[in-house]
């Protein structure tokens, strides 16, 4: 059974990043109100290259597009159609990017700072701010492409920060790294001339160790921040904060474990990513099928990043070999949510992981 999962995964590997590269569309727009918006943007390892790049995925019509070589991305695109990521060069050094959403229009954002290393870049749904990792221990941030202002010198190495939905706030954890305790969550107001401390709370356990970047996750009103924690107990925590007032929640994880959480409209509900590599729909309103299968790990493998549409009808996740070592190491899947017993379909291999585009119009 292994060797065949074996076989599998090396024929996915080998073939369908083939198969993306070559239905890509080269087109480019001169006018940003004709640039296909596309449904999901992924990063991924082409074949015969050391350098990753970015492509636009549209499922109605499966026709994936290269928009941008060498590029490592981390967050969707903004409302305005902009996209942000980090160059990496044969030399060493790195650029954090920004341009239009079909990948024209490419401008270096800090070019002048002298940042030994650029670890991500995330860009705000509004199009206003990016949040830039350097150094290993820094987060900045950077107000329409030219104001830059360093929010810590004590950014928890190995973690994501996260734009709230309506881009006016920032979360993130300070310490150490995402091994040791303390740890401290941390959310800034940025909508004024100079961003503004809403809260800072010590978290009542460790960050959930996961491969690639342990994330934060808002709600959808952005009131509340989630993340998952792990104390010294048998049971992972989901925990929920708000910046405003003394608000905080714990609901305990018993059993498979919790390495990533996304909440959904209904109170009590989430998607969680158990330690198994499973994906469960938990709903702690009930008790007797408080547990609801999403998609179920091989076994071999372990799926990281989930994501839902603006819909809810679907879910997008990157699933990881665990004797694949690379972060380009996982396959692209989606999965309909409103089917049930649903099979999740493939979309690309040699994939770190993918966003949907939410103002998709």
């Amino acid at each position: 059974m292994k060797g065949w999962w074996q076989i599998c995964k090396l024929i996915v590997a080998g073939i369908l990043p083939v198969v993306l590269i070559l239905s890509c569309d080269p087109c480019r727009y001169d006018d940003i109100n004709s640039i296909p918006e596309g449904d999901i943007y992924f990063n991924a390892l082409p074949v015969n290259t050391n350098e990753p790049s970015i492509f636009q995925i549209d499922l109605n019509q499966f026709n994936p597009r290269e928009i941008i070589k060498n590029g490592r991305l981390y967050s969707p695109p903004s409302r305005d159609k902009k996209l942000v990521f980090v160059r990496d060069y044969p030399t060493g050094s790195q650029d954090v990017i920004l341009s239009n959403i079909d990948g024209t229009n490419q401008r270096i954002i800090g070019e002048s700072y002298h940042w030994y290393s650029r670890d991500f870049a995330l860009i705000s749904s509004n199009g206003m701010f990016i949040a830039i990792g350097a150094n290993g221990k820094e987060l900045w941030i950077v107000r329409n492409e030219n104001t830059f202002i360093k929010l810590t010198n004590n950014f928890c190495k190995g973690t994501l920060p996260a734009f709230s939905p309506d881009g006016t706030k920032i979360a993130f954890i300070e310490g150490k790294d995402i091994y040791t305790s303390p740890q401290t969550l941390v959310i800034y107001y940025l909508a004024t001339d100079q961003p503004q401390m809403l809260c800072k709370k010590d978290l009542p356990g460790q960050i959930v160790e996961i491969f690639g970047e342990p994330t934060l996750s808002w709600s959808k009103d952005g009131a509340l921040v989630y993340c998952s924690l792990e104390n010294k107990e048998t049971f992972d925590l989901i925990y929920a904060t708000s910046f405003e007032g003394s608000y905080e929640r714990t609901w305990e994880v018993e059993f498979i474990g919790c390495g990533q959480v996304i909440p959904t409209s209904q109170e009590n509900v989430f998607y969680i990513t158990g330690r198994d590599g499973s994906i469960w729909l938990v709903n702690f309103n009930e008790l007797a099928k408080r547990y609801q299968f999403i998609s179920q790990s091989s076994g071999f493998s372990y799926n990281l990043f989930p994501m839902v549409d603006k819909n809810n009808s679907y879910m997008l996740y990157t699933r990881f070999y665990r004797d694949e070592m690379s972060i380009f190491g996982g396959s692209l899947e989606v999965v309909s949510l409103q089917e049930k017993n649903a099979k999740p379909k493939i979309l690309c291999s040699n994939v770190y992981r993918g966003f949907w585009n939410i103002y998709k119009k």
